[in-house]
């Protein structure tokens, strides 16, 4: 909030008169308009729709609202509302909005021009190995020179959904939050150059390889957002359903997403913001790049099952019938006997799938300590590290897919998750997901810890080389 703004709505509230009750709208209209936008769609802070309150009980919201939140800008107003206007102003953010809009006027309204205040990189900094540490805690992603693992800079984004994406140059820095909206960093200069809100929910970002175009999946409105390098808007697509995510497509000049409860399929021009509109045999709801190949490996919640898409016929080539959604986003790949083989979590059975990826075909299926997400893995390691959603990272030899007898426990009682690799895969680096969390790392063979670094909620980690398309592109 506004801190001039904050201080004259909170004067005005506390020197109301003793018992005067407003109505929750004015309440609304006076406290949280200024933070939380007019139409509830947010801005300086979260929007307050029932779409984005998830499942926050009645209570803890009024608990909120008159207590405030510790470490943000949200006051406690306990002086200047009741434990029944509290509840009012909670009933009233329940509502449900029925026609939600952001169009290019409000995005381009909400755009904010920054001057970047340094420090920039330093001039021999190995750019590729850069890693991103999105701190949960707080609300910030830290630059890590992943050579020497020196923290270089650290800037504020919120609370981020989907990894933040580089530019091919590596010059750049873009993420974007919940609530839509996105930052852009300078890795040249050392500092934001600027925000814009891009939506009033968001699920991910992606970029071209210059940088010129960012594309923002939007849930609420369901459309896709296309802004240039300024962050200016360039164009806003409806969609018919909720993105699954939004992709920069590796080697070609287009973007690509699915929506999640609809069979569609789309790619936009970059050039001319057409769409091309493909059909699908079920709705994909989440899906990642094939490695080198014209194809996607994508999950069908409906359906159960794994399916393997050809870009180039349009048709699914391959499925395989699952007992749980697998976290597909996570899912790595690697060679083994000459063969393309892909690694899968799931969600809610503990296990992990081995397939080949020309076919689908389970190659091995393994009992994990609990049921996790990510499953990670680089050529420069021989393992596969898979979290567990629980203290443990299991290891899984790749020539022999046994699991190693002894996992990692960075830090007992503590959950570990998200594992990422340095650019050449000598080092894997684990988060330890707590408020006295840490990003510990691990030699990339042997598996023993070489050090660590603290950190509030280390929510994930993103390598330069590692997580950027453009290294990727088709041969």
């Amino acid at each position: 909030m506004n801190r001039i703004l904050f201080v004259l709505a909170f004067a005005l509230l506390v020197s109301a008169p003793s018992g005067a009750h407003a109505d929750a709208q004015t309440h609304y209209d006076t406290l949280c308009a200024s933070c939380h936008g007019a139409q509830r769609y947010g801005g300086e802070a979260p929007p307050l729709l029932p779409e984005t309150l998830g499942r926050k009980k009645d209570d803890a919201l009024a608990k909120t609202i008159l207590e405030g939140r510790p470490n943000t800008q949200m006051p406690p107003f306990a002086a200047a509302l009741s434990p029944e206007d509290a509840a009012a102003l909670v009933a009233l953010i329940r509502t449900p909005v029925t026609s939600i809009t952001w169009g290019a006027e409000q995005i381009a309204a909400s755009r904010k021009s920054l001057e970047p205040d340094g420090p920039p990189l330093p001039a021999k900094t190995n750019r590729p190995n850069l890693t991103l540490v999105v701190e949960r805690g707080a609300g910030a992603i830290a630059v890590l020179d992943g050579d020497s693992m020196k923290e270089l800079d650290r800037f504020p984004v919120g609370r981020i959904h989907g990894g933040p994406k580089f530019d091919k140059e590596l010059r750049r820095i873009w993420a974007v939050t919940r609530d839509g909206t996105v930052s852009a960093y300078d890795l040249d200069a050392g500092g934001l150059r600027g925000t814009v809100k891009a939506a009033v929910n968001a699920r991910n970002v992606a970029v071209n390889p210059d940088g010129s175009l960012v594309a923002v999946a939007a849930q609420l409105p369901e459309q896709i957002a296309v802004l240039d390098g300024a962050l200016n808007p360039r164009a806003v697509l409806p969609l018919e359903g909720q993105p699954s995510g939004v992709y920069q497509v590796p080697g070609e000049a287009k973007f690509i997403l699915t929506l999640r409860d609809n069979p569609k399929l789309m790619l936009i021009d970059q050039a001319t913001m057409e769409v091309e509109v493909r059909e699908l045999p079920e709705p994909f709801e989440d899906f990642v790049f094939v490695p080198g190949r014209r194809q996607l490996l994508a999950s069908s919640r409906g359906g159960g099952r794994i399916l393997l898409y050809d870009m180039d016929a349009g048709t699914v080539i391959a499925t395989l019938e699952t007992e749980a959604l697998p976290h597909l986003f996570s899912a790595c790949f690697f060679e083994r006997d000459g063969k393309l083989h892909s690694a899968l979590n799931h969600i809610g059975v503990p296990k992990l799938t081995i397939v080949t990826v020309d076919d689908l075909a389970v190659q091995k299926e393994i009992a994990l300590a609990g049921s996790g997400y990510f499953a990670r893995t680089h050529p420069g390691t021989p393992w596969i590290w898979v979290d567990t959603n629980t203290e443990q990272i299991e290891l899984v030899d790749k020539a022999t897919l046994t699991r190693r007898v002894t996992p990692i426990t960075p830090d007992p009682g503590k959950k570990a998750m998200h594992v990422e690799f340095t650019e050449d895969g000598s080092r894997a680096l684990v988060s330890v997901w707590d408020p006295v969390g840490a990003v510990v790392v691990y030699d990339g063979t042997t598996a023993d810890e070489t050090g660590r670094m603290p950190y509030a909620m280390p929510i994930g980690k993103y390598n330069a080389h590692n997580k950027t398309p453009h290294f990727r592109e088709r041969p």
